[in-house]
């Protein structure tokens, strides 16, 4: 009997820690989505105007891909701010942060609906 009260004693005795644990986890989920910044938006700027230039369509149908040159891929570069090395800086950020790149990719989708 005193065996069972020292247990539950010590189970009332860690409740608290167990509380605010279980608070820290909850909160930590409801963040919510990860913010675009600056860069974000200028990246997912160049990759919905490198999309619109390539041939993709928003509508769903399949259109032929077209072939972007190395001059105007440097152009694009150009027109959005972005060198190759932020370009690459960016792509492994993503990798590293698939949440992330999945904001990103919500905003080229809301860009190319803007472009229609």
């Amino acid at each position: 009997m005193r065996l069972m009260i020292n247990r539950i004693h010590g189970v009332f005795r860690r409740l608290p820690g167990f509380l605010v644990f279980g608070i820290l986890l909850v909160g930590c989920g409801l963040q919510g989505r990860p913010k675009l910044d600056a860069a974000d938006i200028r990246f997912a700027a160049f990759y919905s105007d490198y999309l619109s230039r390539s041939g993709v369509s928003t509508k769903g149908g399949a259109v032929p891909s077209q072939t972007i040159s190395s001059v105007g891929l440097d152009t694009l570069f150009a027109r959005h701010g972005i060198d190759q090395k932020g370009f690459d800086a960016k792509l492994q950020a993503y990798s590293r942060n698939p949440q992330l790149w999945r904001e990103v990719l919500e905003q080229v989708r809301r860009n190319l609906h803007k472009g229609e």
